[in-house]
């Protein structure tokens, strides 16, 4: 199936929420950045309620009442896991607001959103984690009118970063298989959405031409044209973490774009091109080797593929279950176009739609 042509029916609406999704160590945070300077966009620091309280929508039936809302509310801006404080929002604010809110997860959630654009003077609303594009049956099933932007990196690249700051013990197979996983999962939507709702970009033309690249967003988006002021998200820098991000205080840089080359033996970067070599030629990455992996690197990858493979299994089983038990409206009534026009969005397959799990 190609990219429909025709417009989504939710297309040139100017309050349509945007979600930015990638592998992690792909850029996400950059972008979000230079997208929450915008002065008509807000889109926080990542949290980390959305997804969970997704997967877990049926212990929150009935938020038609106002005392499930009500605990909803404490739920995600009362515990630390959250990260609910990068909100800026009270916790009282928020249970107050919660209780006047239609009473489906996604207006319920889109609201947590809603309020930070209103404490941060912004216009329109938007949020950022890398996960939400192996999640993109959770997002479209809550804001069908959503606009998302998926953001790709060479693989070698995402996992070298993976491994500077020690994810997976330094084991860099799991990175490679949440690469693979994270642009898997987006294909099958990519082949359906339209134009305006899902916009592919690659973290090399943000760093290299990030004038050009944000024109496309912004025109993408339907905001002013702000770039200017994008260009300079150094200077109202919100993240604080230097470990995470050491360069966002900074302007763009293409440093890191080759780093990989320091981090990741010959073996590894082997293992990656071997698995990944049909996606890095559709994308644009060049190979840097002919050779093939060791047989003990590429069994190691094998074992943790059927590892995944099974956990996902699992969470397809609960999805199947969910058809039967759960039965509740989850889209969100809080823009035009989910108010007005409401029309759900086109969904692949069920199984294509778990590609890129578990979280």
């Amino acid at each position: 199936m190609t990219v429909p042509n025709q417009p989504s029916p939710y297309a040139g609406l100017s309050d349509r929420p945007v979600f930015v999704g990638a592998c992690p160590r792909s850029g996400t945070t950059l972008l979000r950045t230079m997208l929450n300077t915008h002065p008509d966009l807000a889109v926080p620091r990542e949290t980390r309620y959305l997804l969970s309280i997704w997967e877990n929508r049926a212990k929150w039936r009935g938020l038609s009442d106002k005392k499930k809302r009500t605990r909803l509310a404490r739920v995600i801006y009362g515990s630390d896991w959250t990260q609910a404080d990068r909100l800026r929002t009270a916790k009282e604010d928020a249970v107050s607001r919660f209780v006047e809110t239609p009473g489906t997860l996604g207006s319920l959630l889109g609201t947590t959103l809603v309020m930070y654009a209103e404490a941060t003077g912004k216009k329109r609303w938007g949020d950022k984690r890398p996960m939400y594009a192996r999640y993109l049956d959770a997002i479209l099933g809550m804001f069908p009118d959503a606009q998302f932007i998926n953001v790709v990196r060479d693989p070698r690249a995402s996992v070298a970063s993976m491994r500077k700051l020690g994810w997976f013990n330094g084991d860099m197979v799991p990175g490679v298989e949440l690469w693979m996983r994270s642009v898997d999962a987006v294909a099958p939507w990519r082949d359906r959405l339209s134009p305006d709702q899902y916009l592919d970009i690659r973290y090399e033309d943000l760093v290299g031409d990030p004038e050009s690249l944000l024109q496309q967003i912004t025109e993408f988006l339907g905001l002013s044209d702000s770039v200017q002021q994008m260009l300079r998200y150094y200077e109202k820098n919100d993240e604080q973490s230097e470990k995470y991000h050491p360069r966002l205080n900074q302007p763009v840089t293409t440093d890191t774009v080759r780093a990989w080359e320091s981090v990741l033996n010959p073996d590894e970067v082997a293992l990656i091109e071997k698995v990944s070599g049909q996606r890095m030629d559709q994308l644009g990455y060049e190979r840097a080797t002919t050779t093939q992996p060791s047989s003990s690197l590429m069994s190691s990858y094998r074992r943790h593929n059927r590892r995944v493979a099974v956990k996902r299994r699992k969470i397809e089983l609960d999805e199947i279950r969910r058809r039967f038990d759960f039965r509740e409206p989850v889209m969100a009534k809080l823009t035009t176009g989910q108010r007005e026009i409401a029309a759900p969005a086109p969904m692949p397959p069920f199984f294509q739609r778990h590609l890129g799990k578990p979280r």
